[in-house]
């Protein structure tokens, strides 16, 4: 009742002042251990006197309640003594990390000695050393410090969302050429996205060394440097075409084809290790074994189209001979055949080695298929025929004509015709 007299009418009184009676109160409440209303009449009653402000701190340090005042210590107007506010930063490190942490967020750090602070914990980290909350705050007081390079490590280690985010506010490309590894362990496509944002700050080199003993994490690299520009990372080529068949077989094949600066070899010994037989059919193509590759295709995959496509591509009389061979114990294999070799090979090749009494389905319809084409390349050639004829007569014509022209020659030379 009195402060609320004193706070009506305080430029009358001469022998009391706010300060005083609330000092007395506050001494009044701390001896009745009512320690919360204490700390929060402190804000009314110290205002901003500092060394009150100061005064009232020690009070609370003495009777170990920091705690209660520490939410509402003033950060300005006044800013107290940093020794003020490494007490009580000191006071929760000991006894609760997690208010400790807070504090470190919401205090400036111009508030207090931050090294002093960063001593201090590190001496309590070491006695506990799994504390998260000790661990983010040391990531905070490094930052707060620009000793970049060590709260990244932290942060790294704690898998901080922060983490990329330093990385490029403060330009840390230099310092996570160690650190690729577990980049990737803590976002796999956020590292890669920022590694190929910035190659030149971090080498392609450095990233492949770093990630060699991590396959998976070296194929997710490569393969989004290959999305990016195929022929970015052509010297990798052959370590691509392994982590391919390992992690993305599925790819593998659009990749062999895409590039050419892998070992040939190398590259079908692995596909036949992983029973990979498109890959090895178009390999064998590639390097010229292109009878191997239609067995392949005949026998492991028994897709007679692809085989016609594959003949088609390569289109040697041999490969045809191979494939009509092949298909001969196959009623539909023979089927198919009759229905698309007729503008590439003579069919009467294969019906002259079909084994009577074989039953094929379709046989018939695929006779007229036969007849139809031959009738259709007949029309062709006749058409075209006519069409060199007319060409060839009209030509002679203009040949004819362009020889019956007279020639201007020059009366200079005397001539008599």
């Amino acid at each position: 009742e009195a402060l609320a007299v004193v706070q009506q009418k305080e430029n009358t009184l001469q022998k009391h002042n706010l300060q005083s009676l609330g000092k007395d109160y506050l001494d009044f409440l701390l001896s009745k251990r009512d320690f919360e209303k204490a700390a929060q009449l402190c804000v009314k009653i110290l205002s901003k006197n500092k060394d009150s402000w100061e005064e009232q701190v020690y009070k609370f340090a003495k009777i170990k309640q920091l705690k209660a005042i520490a939410p509402y210590i003033p950060r300005e107007n006044p800013v107290l003594d940093p020794a003020i506010y490494e007490m009580v930063l000191l006071e929760f490190l000991l006894s609760d990390a997690e208010r400790f942490l807070q504090l470190v967020r919401d205090w400036p750090s111009h508030l207090y000695k931050v090294q002093t602070v960063i001593n201090a914990l590190l001496d309590r980290l070491d006695r506990d050393r799994g504390n998260t909350y000790l661990m983010r705050a040391l990531g905070d007081l490094y930052s707060y410090e620009r000793q970049f390079d060590k709260a990244l490590s932290i942060y790294l280690r704690l898998k901080h969302k922060d983490v990329f985010q330093l990385i490029h506010k403060h330009n840390l490309f230099g310092s996570i050429s160690d650190k690729i590894v577990q980049l990737m362990e803590f976002d796999k496509e956020q590292a890669v996205s920022m590694l190929l944002d910035n190659m030149e700050k971090v080498p392609m080199e450095k990233v492949v060394n770093q990630l060699d003993k991590t396959p998976e994490y070296l194929f997710t690299y490569l393969d989004r440097i290959f999305q990016k520009d195929p022929h970015m990372a052509e010297k990798y080529h052959g370590k691509q075409v392994k982590l391919y068949a390992e992690y993305a077989p599925k790819k593998l094949l659009p990749f062999l084809k895409s590039s050419t600066h892998y070992p040939l070899q190398m590259a079908l010994e692995e596909c036949e290790m992983r029973n990979l037989i498109p890959e090895q059919v178009f390999l064998l193509g590639r390097m010229g074994n292109v009878k191997q590759a239609l067995k392949l295709i005949t026998e492991k995959l028994q897709d007679v189209n692809r085989a016609i496509e594959f003949c088609k591509d390569h289109n040697e009389p041999e490969l045809w001979e191979d494939l009509i061979q092949s298909s001969l114990d196959k009623p539909f294999f023979i089927k198919v055949l009759l229905h698309n070799i007729g503008t590439h090979v003579d069919p009467i090749i294969l019906i002259d080695k079909i084994q009577e009494g074989m039953e094929i389905e379709g046989l018939r319809d695929s006779l007229v298929k036969i007849l139809q084409d031959y009738h259709l390349q007949i029309s062709l050639r006749e058409g075209c025929k006519k069409i060199l004829v007319v060409d060839s007569f009209n030509l002679l014509d203009r040949l004819i004509k362009t020889q019956r022209k007279g020639i201007a020659v020059s009366s200079k030379y005397n001539l008599v015709v």
